[in-house]
């Protein structure tokens, strides 16, 4: 019997249901998906013109290529007019990108949807007031009114908007495309100046890619077909068999299975050979994108196990290879590249002036990769075909290089092998980022500076409240109590400043008009600097929902018109509404507006127009439609040739309406889209910077990387003296294929529960040994900066020495043991590498052990 209730059917959608166009709320893969939507009591025929499948279901579908319909993919939910719904989100066979196909998350979209007869239900639905020690239902107009009376409150009294602190997403996916994007930059960075807001995921408004982008290239340069097309694929610290599925087993264990080699023949030169491709995994740790490949393809397989910290080191040692070996053309460096900067690059990265042998054993003392190890990876990367053609190598990175040690270097370094040896802009080749989740960035400029070499680093938003300065913080569709580096101390801080402004307005009974409230909550701002007003919007109570004093509920995935782009393609397609928010929850974009409304109601009851007139930016916007078509004006004239494509901003979409995007469908069209010259018609960019690179001469822009310093302070201490001995475990985190994100959908859902009913830490079998742990202990895992209690996964996907563990959870996040360290040229923080030590608290709950598989993951002994 199964421990979850199971189904013998589930409904076909009748052909009177009504079809919509998607694209999956998860990752940064974009697979297009397919929601049909109609009233429960309903359900079409087995025949095909009884369905709005159009599938004969009276006979077996072709194996792997039929219609995918699981119970997983069907829900219910009540509408505005009060009736119940059924839900059916199947993969969409139509889609490039997924042709049909689904991972563990996508296929599950439905489980997430709003309803009463699931964890789901426990959206958020009306706005919810801290009223002494609980939260209380109250309407949006007092919701509207306070917000706006002490933001402008706080301006008024400090003549600008520095106490004023953000955390919102800057990106897309999940129900937050360019859309609600358009709306915050709006908001923040027109109507308020906000200089302290930061990213969902880091302590500041930084890019995690400019190491990349200040050399003239975009992280989002190739196509998904460059992953069957490629010779070679790299996968530096990007694990995308678990967190890009589809980009993996659709289109890059095709091409090293070989399956792609005819398509490979239609479009490389006359005579280029053409076979299966080879993968080169780079990480600390054996992931499941390295042992999913050497099962069907081991002599095609690489494995490269740096040591924390040191992946540029290991880039430019494969680039110094590169040089030794002659593998790159002089001509197209000095065609396409800044050949004075590349005087520095080779002193720098490449150390010319240090011998090849020298310099190699360096490395090898360094990244404690072996020299013959950096060399095959080089031949695979580089060495031409035929001693003529030259190899085609698509580099993806992700988490475990933009948030490693020294992100701007660890970046540019990558892309800087990938020019080296041109791979970048030709079919099978790219540099750029797996990406987390999707795209959508369009906003007014921002008031925070660049990089080290642009005015920055930005202020470290986290350092800025923990420090007690700021009155108001506002969170947006994140959960900071998990994500925020340095996790302990940020929790303890907010949750004391916050309770701070709680006691102090409620000492002598708290007011009973919003007014009042206003006037009391300023008052106790400025008599205590450090107490500390929050305001948490998002789809459920979070983590930092608990210490909030007012919490805004927000439309989700499927709840609103979005756009976005998808990472491997930036395909933009329309991700169509096709059910109401629950209650009264609103789209982010109307969040946004409806506040700045409320302000300038206030500044013109001052009769001050000029500044009231700055905050009804959104007057004019009555649809999702109206926000994506404004936000369109922010970006450069796309009427641009074919070879230009370089000047135009990456996610360009100029000219693009929802009829077009409507019109191509799952097709959609790739950014930056263009207006050609010659048709007047617009076209998209299949991979960018063919013909020039994204600078002001379309010149590449070499760096020189710094030299080997050791690690910073924050975790240099932990490797001296007595602190070497009681921390004597490398500890990095990630994701896991089964839980997105903060997991705010997936603790609603009992399948994800029962998979991992708690956060787990994989310890190497010699260290679980020696400390007596089995699979499926509890064991505290600790430093200086915090400590968590995960449950223990035995396994030698590790090395003996290290450990590795899940990113969030709701019982418990590994942010609590990373350190404060960020990069001093970029503020990106280096979760993936800390210090800990490990003691074994208790055996395994038996109710967990009963539930959970405790199956050795990624076995390799």
């Amino acid at each position: 019997m199964s421990i979850l209730p199971r189904f013998d059917q589930v409904p076909l959608p009748p052909t009177s249901a009504t079809e919509y166009n998607t694209v999956c709320q998860f990752c940064n893969v974009g697979c297009g998906y397919k929601v049909y939507v109609w009233p429960v009591g309903e359900q079409g025929g087995l025949k095909a013109d009884e369905n709005a499948f159009k599938v004969d279901f009276t006979k077996p579908q072709a194996v792997l290529k039929g219609q995918s319909y699981t119970e997983a993919m069907h829900s219910t939910t009540v509408g505005k007019d009060g009736r119940e719904y059924n839900i059916v989100i199947v993969p969409a066979t139509n889609s490039p990108i997924n042709q049909g196909n689904y991972s563990y998350r996508g296929g599950s979209n439905a489980l997430t949807m709003w309803s009463l007869d699931r964890g789901t239900q426990d959206r958020l639905t009306y706005p919810l007031l801290r009223v002494g020690d609980q939260f209380q239902a109250i309407t949006w107009d007092d919701a509207l009114a306070l917000m706006a009376g002490i933001i402008k409150g706080i301006r008024d009294r400090d003549k600008n908007d520095d106490n004023i602190a953000v955390k919102c997403y800057d990106h897309g996916g999940s129900g937050a495309g360019f859309e609600d994007n358009y709306g915050a930059g709006k908001l923040f960075f027109t109507a308020l100046s906000v200089k302290h807001i930061a990213i969902h995921n880091r302590p500041a408004y930084n890019s995690e890619v400019w190491g990349s982008r200040e050399r003239g290239v975009h992280e989002l340069n190739y196509d998904y077909s460059d992953a069957r097309l490629a010779d070679t694929v790299v996968l530096w610290g990007a694990n995308s068999y678990e967190t890009a599925t589809i980009l993996y087993t659709q289109h890059i264990l095709e091409n090293i299975q070989g399956s792609t080699v005819a398509e490979k023949k239609k479009v490389f030169d006359k005579d280029e050979p053409a076979e299966a491709g080879y993968l080169i995994v780079i990480d600390p740790r054996k992931t499941s994108s390295y042992t999913v490949a050497e099962a069907v393809a081991k002599n095609r397989v690489l494995l490269l196990q740096p040591n924390f910290g040191t992946d540029y080191i290991l880039a430019n040692a494969i680039a110094r290879v590169v040089w030794e070996r002659g593998y790159y053309d002089k001509a197209y460096l000095e065609a396409r590249t800044d050949m004075k900067l590349f005087e520095d690059y080779k002193k720098k990265s490449l150390k010319l002036d240090v011998k090849y042998n020298e310099f190699m054993a360096q490395a090898e003392r360094i990244t404690g990769v072996p020299k013959a190890q950096i060399e095959q990876a080089a031949d695979w990367i580089a060495k031409p075909k035929g001693n003529k053609f030259k190899r085609r190598t698509l580099t993806i990175y992700e988490k475990g290089i933009i948030w490693n040690m020294k992100n701007y270097d660890q970046v540019a370094a990558l892309v800087q092998l990938a020019v080296l040896t041109h791979n970048i802009g030709r079919p099978g080749t790219g540099c750029g980022r797996q990406g987390g989740h999707q795209e959508g960035y369009v906003r007014p400029p921002s008031p925070t500076p660049g990089s080290i070499y642009n005015g920055g680093p930005p202020v470290n938003v986290d350092k800025f409240l923990t420090s007690g300065k700021g009155k108001f913080y506002w969170v947006i569709a994140n959960d900071p109590y998990l994500s925020t580096p340095n996790n302990q101390i940020f929790r303890k801080r907010i949750h004391e400043r916050t309770k701070k402004l709680t006691r102090a307005i409620g000492e002598s009974g708290e007011p009973s008009t919003t007014q009042g409230r206003i006037d009391a909550i300023l008052k106790a701002l400025y008599a205590d600097p450090d107490a500390l007003f929050m305001v948490v919007q998002d789809i459920y109570m979070t983590e930092t929902a608990r210490d909030a004093h007012l919490v805004l509920p927000a439309a989700g995935w499927g709840e609103a018109n979005e756009t976005s782009i998808n990472c491997n393609s930036r395909l933009l397609r329309l991700y169509e509404k096709f059910m109401d928010p629950p209650g009264e929850a609103k789209p982010d974009w109307e969040i946004f507006k409806l506040v700045g409304e409320e302000i300038a109601k206030l500044y013109r009851a001052e009769k001050k127009n000029d500044v009231a007139a700055k905050f009804e930016f959104g007057k004019n916007w009555k649809t999702d439609e109206d926000v994506f078509l404004a936000g369109s004006e922010e970006f450069a004239d796309n009427q641009v040739s074919e070879e230009d494509e370089a000047k135009l901003e990456a996610e360009n979409y100029k000219g693009v309406t929802y009829a077009f995007l409507k019109q191509v469908g799952q097709e959609g069209i790739r950014t930056p889209v263009r207006l050609d010259p010659k048709t007047k018609k617009l076209v998209g960019t299949l991979r960018r910077y063919t013909v020039k690179f994204g600078t002001a001469d379309g010149k590449f822009k070499w760096y020189g990387t710094d030299d080997w310093e050791g690690y910073p302070a924050e975790v240099a201490k932990y490797l001296e003296g007595n602190k070497a001995k009681e921390y004597p475990f490398w500890v990095t985190t990630g994701r896991v294929q089964h839980l997105w994100q903060s997991t705010y959908h997936d603790r609603q859902l009992p399948e994800r529960v029962i998979t991992h009913p708690l956060p787990y830490a994989e310890i190497n079998p010699e260290d679980a040994k020696k400390l007596n742990i089995e699979s499926g202990d509890l064991i505290e895992i600790f430093n200086e900066e915090g400590n968590a209690i995960y449950m223990a996964y035995v396994t030698d996907a590790v090395k003996p020495g290290s450990i590795f563990m899940v990113m969030y959870h709701w019982r418990g996040t590994s942010n609590s043991l990373t350190t404060g360290y960020t990069d001093p040229k970029t503020t990106i923080p280096w979760y993936k590498g800390t210090r800990a030590n490990v003691r074994k608290v208790a055996g395994a709950i038996p109710f967990i052990k009963q539930t959970a598989s405790f199956l050795q993951q990624n076995k390799f002994s």
